[in-house]
């Protein structure tokens, strides 16, 4: 998607609230820089564990714009949002120099703007201390190529498997069908598309497998809808403890555009069966980081 696409795209999400569309692409044409990456309806993961969506975020400058109204959507209950918005969650916790900037929409339209201008005003001054450059997609796959690790703290996700295999596990592939597979050694990939909850019952989102992700990402319970497949990874999940297999994760979801990506949450090893569920096989997370290899 091109600059021009994804920046209608973006600021399309706020058509609908009048005040918000108003302040937020003020303050977007008066920063006047088209190196600087703009995220709408962005959710984050607060320090102290709740869930908020973020009306503006720039990523590349940790900075967040709050846009306050009478009644705003900040107090909504983690419970209420889809997995693939917390797998997406910016993490706020493991970001030193986060910064909101928070403006009421109350206010009369000159205290507004005046706000607005010291909003732009902050944001260009840090922008002025941080090299600044709008990636593509190819440019991010590179720059990653060029870390020691990946780490479930990077804002980083992948359109498709083979892009996790060519650019983390050095692989040259041009396809992989499969979500699972032994990528390295005795380290498999794994992709899962994580099941939903619907009032209180757990939908499969991907061919009758039951994926389900802790909130904050320390394990993922599988299972199945098809009894005799449960049994039969009953039967078999000692041989994949005994091998020492290990997991490495990359969790299939939507992103706050709708497209599909894949986000790494860190590499699992089976512990044995679900402690809240014995039809259910659990994988704990040894670690939040992989080497990437070159």
């Amino acid at each position: 998607m091109n600059k021009r696409d994804y920046l209608v795209k973006t600021f399309s999400r706020t058509k609908r609230k009048d005040y918000e569309n108003y302040i937020l692409t003020a303050i977007w044409h008066k920063l006047d820089n088209m190196d600087l990456k703009p995220v709408s309806q962005q959710y984050i993961k607060r320090k102290n564990g709740t869930h908020a969506l973020m009306d503006l975020y720039f990523p590349q400058l940790h900075i967040e714009v709050e846009v306050d109204e009478a009644y705003h959507k900040d107090n909504q209950e983690a419970d209420n949002l889809r997995m693939d918005d917390i797998i997406s969650a910016v993490n706020e916790e493991s970001i030193d120099d986060f910064l909101c900037l928070r403006i009421d929409a109350t206010k009369s339209i000159e205290e507004i703007n005046d706000r607005i201008n010291e909003i732009v005003t902050s944001i260009k001054s840090r922008a002025l201390k941080t090299p600044l450059k709008w990636l593509t997609y190819e440019e991010e796959l590179n720059q990653l190529k060029q870390q020691e690790y990946l780490s479930i703290y990077n804002d980083v996700s992948f359109k498709d498997i083979k892009d996790i295999a060519n650019t983390v596990f050095g692989k040259n592939s041009k396809r992989y069908q499969k979500s699972w597979f032994r990528i390295i050694d005795n380290m498999w990939l794994w992709c899962p598309k994580l099941s939903i909850i619907v009032n209180g019952s757990t939908q499969s989102a991907a061919s009758g497998w039951l994926n389900l992700l802790a909130e904050d990402w320390s394990y993922i319970d599988e299972s199945h809808q098809d009894e005799v497949i449960v049994e039969e990874r009953k039967k078999n999940y000692m041989e994949e403890i005994n091998l020492g297999r290990e997991r490495t994760v990359f969790a299939k979801y939507k992103d706050n555009l709708g497209f599909n990506r894949y986000r790494f949450v860190g590499v699992f090893k089976s512990s044995g069966l679900s402690p809240d569920d014995d039809n259910f096989v659990r994988y704990l997370r040894i670690d939040d980081k992989i080497k990437i290899v070159k």
